[in-house]
């Protein structure tokens, strides 16, 4: 459907038929809010039937932005028994007939909010609260991330901030707007509102109504992230969570028992919780009930495909779980198992699709990995039982927290999210503009690693790269002597790219080894104490952007781990090519979802090494 004819068909339908008709979930009895009869948005009651006529339209583009997010990016592939519909977004060739194509969906939503944006009375007091203003602010909040998300898919879209009412209206040239334009508008739009409170209704079907909203810091944090300025970025992240008391250890899953004979794994505990949402898209257990997601039926086998699921998980993913090393201590031994991290198990159940158990036992040669057999196996756990759709967690928050906290050269306290984990985040005057994000009351394995694989803290592996990885890969090094502050320092040095030194013994009354904190350069370094030997002056300086690339390379690995199939991957990917300013990183991960048994797939590689086409094209 062309662009005109989507703003005709909006023009033509009458949007407050939308706010006061909800779907059937969205049925409101709740005693604290006095229900009118009238149309004007100036009234509490108004305010709410409106508002939720709004969340009811997101539930219409929740599926298709959660398969427009996966299906480009590496952790899923087709199998025998994906429709064409899939095939074409899995493959990059998305045809005008194909159901997802269009965006008329977004635009409702769109509609919707700016319908309401330009009707609300933000000025009602009810025991003088602005009560018609949080619900302002929230609209405000949903419509930004829904052309975040349009943008991301469509690459440029049409930019509206009024209701369409009229055929005029839907006539108009509207300029297009990509995702950097979208961040630029919404960043001012949403900064007011940094402080309104979300509107609260308590549960609707049984979901907690706050959590059906965008907190503007979360927004905020995700544009910034887009417009590479970290250090906002970073800001509105670790505020959010600070404002929350929100730490890393509230999900997962964790083995549960060992073989005394074998040594096998007998099963595992879970420890997901409903609290890990911060912001879902709810939908409807049955189509009795209103809308339902069809996301089980694509990612799972059930009873509706007959066994016979649409979307695989990649090999790519499956080889990623492998190759993760679990830790856990008996009694005063540390062990380590070769199950791999078990967010896979949780992910995917690995019994039978009519078994919901976390089971480790497998089908014979890894049937229910296999992408190219019809097999009755592998229930995505996160829709088989779950009709809340996750936008925001606590834990794709703290890697977004760590993703922007790397690129302002806070490498440690982002790889400190993943191993050790924070207990609560505090916020001190510091390095970031004011603002300064240290760990505080760490625990020993409940970072967002450890999620998955055990009690990371434990595992040496698991480790900040050090420099001989480096240096394996650099010029041979020289010998010299600098200055610093007196003190004469014995350093090899080299050459990749900007001028890095590398301080490995110092001469002055103690000598010793240097820790590992990374600077840009050897004239400014990073001075810190030794614990055991507080006259120790620790010093270890890398190459610009080597320990940053490393851990960011951590980041998206625990990305794939703890958001998979949520519909965040292809964005993830997207952000770190455009980072890097190198769509061959993109391409890359994408071309190789089968896997490191299977040849790269050239033609889909060399494809997507050209940035426009990682888009649907609309026009």
């Amino acid at each position: 459907m062309k662009r005109k004819s989507i703003f005709y068909a909006l023009a033509l339908c009458s949007v407050m038929s939308v706010f006061t008709a909800c779907e059937d979930m969205f049925d409101l009895t709740s005693s604290s809010v006095q229900y009118e009869n009238n149309h004007e948005l100036d009234s509490p009651a108004d305010s709410l039937y409106s508002v939720v006529g709004i969340l009811a339209k997101l539930q219409g583009i929740a599926d298709q932005t959660i398969l427009f997010g996966e299906l480009r990016g590496d952790l899923v592939d087709e199998s025998v028994n994906t429709e064409n519909d899939l095939r074409e977004i899995i493959n990059y060739n998305v045809s005008p007939s194909n159901k997802y194509y269009s965006y008329r969906d977004y635009y409702s939503v769109i509609n919707n909010c700016n319908y309401f944006l330009s009707k609300v009375d933000t000025t009602v007091l009810v025991s003088n609260q602005p009560v018609l203003l949080y619900e302002y602010a929230a609209v405000k909040a949903i419509r930004a991330w829904t052309y975040l998300q349009m943008t991301l898919i469509y690459k440029s879209v049409p930019f509206i901030t009024e209701p369409i009412l009229s055929v005029a209206d839907s006539e108009k040239d509207y300029p297009y707007y990509t995702f950097e334009d979208v961040c630029d508008y919404f960043i001012d739009d949403l900064l007011p509102y940094l402080n309104t409170e979300l509107p609260n209704y308590g549960e609707i079907n049984k979901i907690k109504s706050e959590t059906m909203f965008f907190p503007v810091r979360l927004l905020l944090g995700d544009m910034y992230l887009w417009k590479q300025d970290y250090v906002n970025a970073a800001r509105y992240y670790a505020e959010y969570l600070y404002l929350n008391q929100l730490g890393t250890a509230s999900n997962g899953i964790r083995v549960g028992g060992i073989s005394a004979q074998t040594g096998d794994v007998t099963g595992f505990i879970t420890t997901m919780s409903t609290d890990e949402n911060i912001t879902v898209i709810p939908m409807s257990d049955s189509k009795l009930h209103g809308t339902t997601t069809n996301l089980n039926n694509i990612f799972s086998a059930t009873d509706y495909n007959e066994g016979k699921r649409p979307i695989s998980p990649s090999y790519a993913w499956k080889e990623l779980a492998e190759s993760q090393d679990y830790a856990y201590k008996q009694g005063t031994m540390i062990r380590h198992l070769s199950c791999g991290d078990v967010r896979a198990h949780r992910d995917y159940g690995t019994e039978k699709w009519t078994d919901g158990s976390y089971s480790p036992n497998r089908p014979q040669e890894d049937e229910w990995y296999l992408v190219d057999v019809e097999s009755k196996y592998l229930v995505n756990s996160k829709y088989s039982a779950n009709y809340s759709l996750p936008v925001y967690t606590v834990g794709n928050v703290y890697l977004r927290l760590a993703e922007a906290l790397n690129r302002v050269g806070e490498s440690e306290l982002a790889f400190t999210i993943l191993k050790e984990g924070v207990e609560r985040i505090s916020i001190v005057d510091g390095v970031f503009d004011g603002l300064y994000i240290p760990t505080a009351e760490n625990t020993s394995d409940k970072g967002i690693h450890a999620r998955g694989s055990g009690e990371v803290a434990l595992n040496d592996e698991y480790v900040l790269p050090d420099y001989a990885e480096f240096k394996a890969s650099s010029v041979e090094p020289t010998l010299t002597y600098y200055l610093v502050n007196g003190t004469y320092y014995e350093a090899s040095t080299g050459v990749v790219g900007d001028t890095i030194v590398y301080i490995t013994t110092y001469h002055s009354e103690d000598e010793g080894e240097y820790g590992m904190y990374p600077v840009e350069e050897w004239r400014n370094p990073d001075r810190k104490k030794d614990k055991e030997s507080p006259d120790t002056l620790i010093m270890n300086i890398y190459p610009k952007n080597y320990l940053v690339e490393k851990v960011e390379d951590l980041i998206i690995d625990e990305f794939a781990l703890e958001t998979a199939f949520e519909g965040s991957r292809f964005a993830d990917l997207m952000r770190i090519a455009i980072r890097r300013n190198d769509p061959t990183y993109l391409a890359d991960k994408v071309a190789r979802r089968k896997g490191d048994t299977h040849p790269r797939n050239e033609e889909l590689f060399n494809r997507l090494s050209t940035p426009d086409n990682w888009f649907i094209n609309r026009d």
